[in-house]
């Protein structure tokens, strides 16, 4: 009797340790189910990211096998990826006959056989290490052949071993980008996955088999994930995801934004603003509207200007489609980012090549009319100028004689004259005619010497200030139509530049052209002509400042492009810039414009001496303050801050003498109470010397911002400090900076 109901209390310690065990197989069946929903959710969606690619791509192993063949590429080739996954006839797509791919001589580690294949056809990727990029044409693609822009890249796993190779191919048939790759999904996992769920209800020997498994199934749910990741991170664009209603929220955005803008991911996803806000405002419109106008169809493509974190404008091109969620339940955008501006540049220099080619063949044969001209008008001047000497010497010999016989000759009063007012008469004209003589004769000369420009003449010495005197001999009549003064500022030690003399008076011409028309016909128009030289830069530098009409900020972008005028009624052509341009990039140098609406202009020139030396010059904002702590603060937001420490032995003229060395400094932030001078002195001397320039004043002494009664000119503003950086940031916007 005691031996069976100890058996009984075994057995029901036996069925309580069964029924525990149970519980703890339920409890792990639901751990497992939540973490592979989790890895099959975050699986799907990037799938779903890079199957809905409009960039043909495939990818092969280390065995040259094909691992992902897109529907992208589908389309683009009409292959299946059920006819060529597996297998390593990756060729069929591209050739007639079997031959290596570049993704395949990437994987075999031979780069340089590259250039057997592809003579003259490729480059070595500026965007990814282990990369390259070429341009071919494939007859056996479409109806007639289709040009690709293609791209390979290593993969590597986060050991950095090589497990494959990448290829994207852009059809540049039509100049546009297609999508990233979509990868297939691997349906053994999911099935494997499915058939351990019905064993989870076996003994312990198969829980500990199943959690072995599910150990090996997260696993390679990881590795997918980081192989897909690594694969989106590799393609050489800019990859994004966006809601496809409401705000258009960027969810998603690859790491590749940040070397082209400056900008982290994180900016375009937190701030749902950020990328409207960045887009050129000429732009910005039209992009909205195609964002929403466009839905319906599926699919766009556009190009835009954004701006990027040095405050310059770069070209996207932008293409994205609709992607329907593996759920059904929601939809979202999928786009690709690519920056084109290099393209556009290269397409605008090939334009401006083409009109300089044309100006040249007009200023060859206008200069052939000019030199005719100055020949039939040199021969009666030279005329002019030999007999003035001679009536000259034969006036004082009468001169003489009537002084002893005729001064009180009784005809010169019957005739209403005088022997004095004849001869003072005589002696002025005289004059007149031999000074009328030798400024036809200097007009002449610098007739000829435009006229005798030449394309192919090598580069000679010559005086930057005789080419400004031989420009105002040029155009100073026509110029002084509308300008009642010009102020020459020219250094008297400057050396001599190595260059074509002709072009840069053409240059210098073109300018002062400009600046004449820029100022408003009844206006007291003043043009400024400074010429300096700056051993920092071992360069040249004019400018010439004008008090018009200033240039609308909406057009400033676009002043160097041919053909662009503002005077297309009054026959401009649009020309003249943008070979002034050309001409300066010739001579390896730079041209800046400042210009403020209502103020006036400045164009400078920045020529090396050597006339070889590219200068590189990058616009700043000079700081001044006394606080060394908020000077460190302001350079840590504007990458392009000068800062100055004001000490007690510092006087205005040291800051005029500064921006007089550098001449890229365009704006100017300062401190009111400084040490050695107050703001408001210094703001009105530079006022004085550069007009142009804007100046910001801030002062935590609210007493202090307001202006002296003795200052008679104000700051573009004044700031209460401590201000946020961002109103600072928004200011300089608003006021505009020099372009380089």
């Amino acid at each position: 009797m005691k031996q069976s109901r100890q058996s009984d209390h075994d057995l029901v310690h036996e069925v309580q340790q069964l029924r525990r065990q149970l519980r703890e197989l339920k409890q792990s069946e639901i751990r497992r189910k939540r973490t592979e929903n989790e890895f099959k959710e975050s699986e799907q969606w990037l799938k779903s990211v890079i199957g809905g690619s409009p960039i043909p791509a495939f990818v092969i192993g280390k065995n040259h096998r094909i691992m992902y063949w897109n529907k992208a590429l589908e389309e683009l080739t009409k292959i299946k990826a059920e006819d060529v996954i597996g297998t390593s006839q990756q060729w069929r797509a591209f050739y007639s006959k079997k031959r290596p791919c570049m993704a395949d001589l990437l994987v075999r580690r031979e780069q340089g056989n590259i250039s057997k294949w592809y003579t003259g056809k490729y480059i070595k990727s500026k965007l990814l290490d282990e990369a390259y990029e070429a341009i071919d044409f494939f007859p056996e693609l479409g109806n007639h052949g289709k040009w690709l822009r293609f791209t390979a890249a290593i993969i590597r796993n986060a050991a950095g071993d090589l497990i494959g190779a990448i290829e994207t191919l852009e059809d540049i048939t039509r100049r546009k980008k297609a999508k990233e790759a979509l990868l297939k999904a691997h349906e053994e996992l999911e099935q494997r996955v499915r058939e351990r769920t019905a064993e989870l209800a076996q003994a312990n020997e198969a829980l500990l088999t199943e959690l072995m498994e599910r150990h090996r199934t997260q696993k390679a749910l990881k590795q997918t994930n980081d192989h897909l990741s690594l694969l989106l991170e590799s393609l050489p664009i800019i990859s994004y995801t966006r809601k496809a209603e409401g705000d258009f929220g960027i969810t998603f955005v690859s790491n590749t934004i940040e070397e082209i803008t400056g900008y982290p991911p994180q900016c375009f996803r937190d701030d749902e603003h950020f990328w409207v806000d960045h887009i050129h405002p000429d732009d910005r419109a039209r992009i909205v509207t195609d964002l929403q106008t466009e839905r319906s169809r599926g699919t766009h493509r556009y190009s835009y200007r954004f701006r990027v974190m040095d405050d310059s404008y770069r070209w996207f091109s932008d293409y994205w489609r609709i992607v329907q969620h593996p759920s059904g339940s929601t939809s979202y955008i999928v786009g690709a980012w690519q920056d084109v501006t290099e393209d556009k540049r290269i397409r605008q220099e090939g334009e401006l090549r083409l009109q300089q080619m044309i100006q040249t063949h007009k200023l060859t044969a206008l200069g052939e009319v000019v030199a005719g001209v100055a020949h039939e008008i040199n021969n009666p001047v030279s005329f002019i100028a030999y007999n003035v000497p001679i009536l000259e010497e034969i006036w004082n010999t009468v001169e003489v004689i009537l002084s002893r016989s005729s001064v009180h000759h009784p005809d010169w009063e019957k005739r209403g004259l005088s022997y004095e007012e004849v001869c003072g008469n005589m002696r002025e004209i005289i004059q007149a005619f031999k000074i009328g003589a030798n400024r036809i004769s200097r007009v002449i000369t610098s007739l000829k010497e435009f006229s005798r420009s030449d394309e192919t003449a090598q580069k000679k010495t010559f005086s930057l200030p005789d080419v400004i005197a031989g420009a105002l001999i040029i155009v100073g009549a026509q110029v002084r139509r509308t300008v009642s003064r010009i102020n020459q500022e020219i250094d008297e030690k400057i050396p001599l530049l190595s260059g074509h003399f002709q072009k840069i008076e053409q240059v210098i011409a073109n300018l002062l052209i400009n600046a004449h028309q820029a100022i408003p016909a009844g206006q007291k128009g003043l043009i400024t002509i400074r010429c300096r030289y700056i051993d920092r830069l071992k360069a040249a530098v004019v400018d010439i400042e004008d008090n018009g009409k200033g240039i609308e900020r909406k057009i400033m972008d676009h002043i160097f492009d041919p053909f662009f005028t503002t005077r297309r009624e009054l026959d401009g052509t649009g020309l003249g810039l943008s070979i002034s341009y050309g001409l300066i990039k010739e001579h390896h140098g730079l041209i800046g414009v400042l210009s403020r609406p209502g103020k006036g202009s400045r164009f400078s020139i920045y020529l090396p001496v050597d006339g070889e030396t590219n200068i590189s010059l990058y616009s700043a904002l000079l700081c001044i303050d006394h606080n060394v702590k908020y000077l460190k603060e302001l350079k840590a937001n504007f990458v392009d801050a000068v800062i100055w420490r004001s000490e007690a032995e510092d006087k205005p003229e040291d800051v005029l003498h500064f921006l007089r060395e550098n001449p890229e400094v365009d704006m100017i932030v300062s401190e009111i109470r400084l040490k050695g001078f107050d703001g408001w002195d210094l703001m009105e001397k530079i006022k004085t010397k550069y007009p142009l320039l804007p100046v910001i004043l801030y002062s935590a002494d609210r007493k202090a911002l307001k202006p002296p009664a003795s200052i008679k000119m104000l700051p573009d503003d004044t700031l209460h400090k401590p201000f946020h950086i961002d109103t600072l940031q928004k200011l300089i916007h608003e006021l505009g900076r020099q372009h380089l």
